[in-house]
């Protein structure tokens, strides 16, 4: 554990906490930045609330983990499961931060439910937490399984659940590509639609050419594309379920298989990086081919 670990844990949840305590409000029945309180008392917005605030103090709870000592020593799946979540989630924010900052700057909207801060609030809050818990996930990651920094991929034919995975990658991250020229969206939502698309297809490429190559950056793409496919697809779901009276079947089908897609394809990457292998282990291979 050293300083740099524990101060950016603290400035990780300086970043969460103006977030989780609007949405600690809110589920609690208070009204701050409501300029319209009564949509607030909605049995979907109170659900919703309460799983969003739900979701931040896992956030809170999983930068401890990556911060202290004992966190190297809980079961791998409590950690990497809700920061690949987390990845998906909040990546695409991050990253498009600047335009969305932008939009809201110049266009803040005629919202008749909140106040003018919230959004850009809750936004800030969001790249915020993209950053600082993605960075202290690599550090945390370093320290467990260096390995899959300095390690490179077994050769071989690509696994059924990577396959499967890239498929369905390909297509999602196509069509969220195509969003980007839906001219009824605004600048922000495509530009936002468009990241999520490069990630998902960047992820597929990097799964399909991880055989035999180092892990390193492979890997950071292959994982951020396979969240960022599952978390849209699930938040479709979510969202869906829980906003719409009648969402249509087939919107609910397609947004699950891309779930499913993402769920594959980080299974198969999981399941590579188990069985990386040291660079050294491929060096008489690479001199034999340079000695031709």
């Amino acid at each position: 554990m050293t300083k740099a670990r524990i101060v950016l844990c603290y400035v990780a949840i300086a970043g969460v906490a103006p977030y989780l305590l609007l949405k600690l409000i809110w589920t609690a029945g208070g009204t701050l930045g409501a300029a319209d309180p009564t949509f607030l008392s909605e049995p979907v917005v109170r659900v919703g609330n309460a799983f969003t605030a739900f979701l931040d103090l896992v956030a809170i709870a999983v930068v401890l983990a990556f911060t202290y000592n004992w966190g190297q020593r809980i079961p791998a799946w409590l950690v990497l499961f809700p920061i690949w979540v987390g990845t998906g989630l909040l990546a695409p924010i991050a990253l498009s931060s600047p335009v969305i900052g932008f939009q809201l700057a110049v266009d803040p909207g005629d919202s008749t439910e909140l106040e003018s801060w919230v959004h850009p609030m809750v936004y800030a809050s969001f790249a915020w937490q993209g950053v600082t818990l993605l960075a202290a996930f690599v550090l945390y990651a370093r320290t467990r399984w260096p390995h899959v920094f300095t390690g490179v991929a077994a050769r071989g034919p690509l696994g059924v659940l990577s396959g499967v995975g890239a498929v369905v990658a390909v297509v999602s991250g196509a069509s969220r590509a195509w969003w980007v020229f839906d001219t009824d969206a605004s600048v922000a939502t495509r530009f936002l639609d468009g990241v999520e698309g490069v990630l998902i297809l960047a992820g597929a490429a990097a799964v399909l050419t991880l055989a035999g190559r180092r892990l390193r950056a492979r890997f950071v793409l292959a994982w951020t594309g396979s969240a960022v496919m599952f978390a849209a697809g699930f938040w479709t779901v979510f969202t869906a379920v829980a906003m719409e009276a009648d969402p249509s079947a087939l919107h609910l089908v397609l947004a699950s298989v891309q779930a499913l897609g993402g769920v594959l394809l980080a299974l198969g990457l999981l399941a590579t990086a188990r069985d990386v292998a040291p660079e050294r282990a491929f060096e008489p291979t690479r001199e034999a081919l340079a000695r031709g």
